[in-house]
């Protein structure tokens, strides 16, 4: 069975809640930093950060919320994903 078009408003609240993890995973930095928390483990959260917002970006761009305008051709998800660098 096929999956059902999310509603711009799904998508909307999708993003949203993208956006609210990553707010939260840069809190979690900020309190690792004030607690001295070892180096790496502060790199891994960065990095994970990055790649949550090339994804958020991917995302943006692939629904085409923001970008696309009527009649314009769509972005290539493929092109997004090496525009933002990831797998």
């Amino acid at each position: 069975m096929a999956k059902a078009k999310k509603t711009e408003k799904e998508m909307r609240e999708q993003l949203s809640n993208r956006i609210v993890r990553i707010e939260g995973q840069l809190k979690g930095i900020h309190r690792m930093i004030k607690e001295e928390k070892e180096c790496v483990d502060i790199i891994m959260q960065i990095s994970a950060i990055r790649s949550a917002v090339s994804n958020l970006g991917v995302e943006l761009l692939k629904n085409d919320l923001v970008c696309k305008q009527q009649g314009k051709k769509t972005i290539d998800e493929s092109y997004l994903k090496t525009l933002f660098k990831i797998s």
